[in-house]
């Protein structure tokens, strides 16, 4: 049983005849017979009593009231439907790795909700390396935020962020240059280690360091709790690595911040499997592509004007 066969059986009760139905519904005749005979088939009792004139069964007649509410049911349904289609209701799960919980999805989600405020978003702390993919590959989410490479090639990729670290060290630090610091400075400090161990970040950081054969820094405090590590820099636990934005924040409360003299930049993207995405994660998608478009334009029109 499908809905046509409720809408037909409904109109043959209104009009009192097949064929009159059939006008109605502009269709032919036989197809509005077939449908009645396929719905009593399916309910296993005749519907109507044929003769001079078509009249209810009792069994018809207790099926009117059902039939009105499932085809009432039908176009709440499509009315849901379409309001998520406009995004005026919805959901979307997105799993996010702690370390970018703040930025670069924060602005995101802050954007996202400024232009779809009826849309619920559910943020789910994911696992840092290729485990977070299987919140994807389980339909937990259907977004994540990593900065680990895909591990299959049914992902897709939008870039979040990319942001050129920076050194922070505790206040009262001495003999810092007044420009920027090599590597070799930064592992002679205390450090505060504040990235999963299966972060892409760290693997480039280990790999640098092997490159230019030193030692990692001596690691006093390690933490998963992102938003302890500026507070430790300034108690003077010890010196870290931050993207601008937070080295920033660091250096209003005290902090000193120099630049490295190496490259070191923080990246992440968005990932979702192929295939088609509910219309507000489409929505979360294309906001982040137009995001990082802009902010590529911006570097860009930054780098002429200097």
């Amino acid at each position: 049983m499908d809905r046509r066969h409720f809408q037909y059986f409904l109109a043959v009760v209104e009009a009192g005849s097949i064929s009159a139905a059939a006008r109605k519904l502009r269709i032919s005749q036989p197809a509005v017979s077939q449908s009645v005979k396929e719905l009593e088939h399916a309910l296993g009792s005749p519907l109507f009593q044929r003769g001079h004139r078509l009249s209810l069964t009792h069994a018809g007649r207790a099926l009117v009231g059902p039939a009105r509410r499932t085809l009432r049911s039908f176009e709440v349904a499509r009315a849901a439907v379409q309001e998520v289609d406009h995004l005026a209701t919805g959901r979307v799960d997105l799993a996010v790795v702690a370390a970018y919980a703040v930025d670069p999805v924060l602005p995101l989600v802050r954007r996202f909700r400024a232009r779809y405020p009826g849309v619920r978003i559910a943020i789910h702390e994911g696992p840092a390396g290729e485990e977070g993919f299987g919140a994807l590959r389980r339909a937990e989410a259907e977004l994540l935020v990593t900065d680990h490479p895909a591990p299959y090639a049914k992902h897709e990729a939008v870039p979040l962020a990319l942001q050129p670290m920076q050194a922070v060290f505790p206040p009262g630090t001495e003999n810092l240059p007044d420009g920027p610091v090599t590597l070799r400075t930064v592992v002679t400090h205390d450090y505060v280690q504040g990235l999963p161990e299966q972060s892409a970040m760290r693997v480039w950081f280990a790999a640098a360091l092997a490159a230019e054969q030193l030692p990692p820094p001596p690691v006093v405090v390690e933490t998963a709790h992102r938003d302890a590590i500026i507070p430790l820099v300034l108690a003077g636990a010890g010196a870290t690595l931050l993207p601008a934005p937070a080295a920033r924040t660091a250096q209003r409360l005290g902090a000193h911040v120099r630049p490295l003299a190496f490259p070191f930049t923080r990246s992440c993207f968005l990932y979702h499997r192929r295939g088609p995405l509910s219309p507000a994660a489409l929505a979360l998608v294309s906001l982040a592509a137009d995001t990082a478009a802009a902010d590529v334009r911006a570097t860009h029109e930054d780098a002429d004007r200097a």
